[in-house]
This record gives C-alpha cells, structure tokens and sequence, in this order.
C-alpha cells in the first residue's frame, strides 16, 4: 500500500511540474536580485564578491529565455508522470498474477 502511495505521489508531482512550467510559458515573471522586473528594466549581473559582472539583461531578454525554457519543464513533468503512470501499471499487472 505505501509503495502504491508513493507511485502516485511520483505522478502528482510530475503533473505539478508540468503545470507550473505551463503557467510560465503562458505568464511569466522575472526578478533581478529578489525585485520583481517590469517592462524597459535591466539586470546587472554581479559576481559573489559584489563585483560588476558588465553583463545585463532586459525584462525582455529574460522573459525570453523563460518561455524558451518552459517546454523543456512541460516535456519533464509529463515524463515525470508518465513514467510513474507506467510503474503504478507494472505494480497492478504484477499484483493481479
């Protein structure tokens, strides 16, 4: 019983991933150092020592690169899911002989 509880909790927490990487792809947000970003802002990244990094990015450039990055998280939660999906079949296949 606690292996079939696990198996689903596999298979929620793909649906889960996939679903925030669906919410992302849809609406995404962005921050730079904890400040959520609006259109026209930039980042500047920094090194751990605080140095200027001269490296910046526009709120577009990473709203960019985060819908580029969501069908990736979509494609895991769904491999995610599946793969616990095909596991809970093999475990009930196995039960039933």
């Amino acid at each position: 019983m606690k292996k079939r509880v696990g198996l689903w909790a596999f298979v929620a927490v793909g649906v889960v991933v996939a679903a925030v990487a669906v919410a992302t792809w849809i609406n995404p947000t962005t921050v730079c150092r904890g400040e959520a970003m609006a259109p026209g802002d930039t980042c500047t990244y920094s090194t751990l020592t605080g140095e200027d990094a001269e490296r910046t990015q526009t709120y577009e450039e990473r709203i960019a690169t985060a819908r580029q990055q969501a069908p990736f998280g979509v494609a895991a939660g769904l491999g995610i899911a599946g793969f616990g999906g095909y596991l809970i079949a093999q475990e009930s296949r196995l039960r039933r002989e």
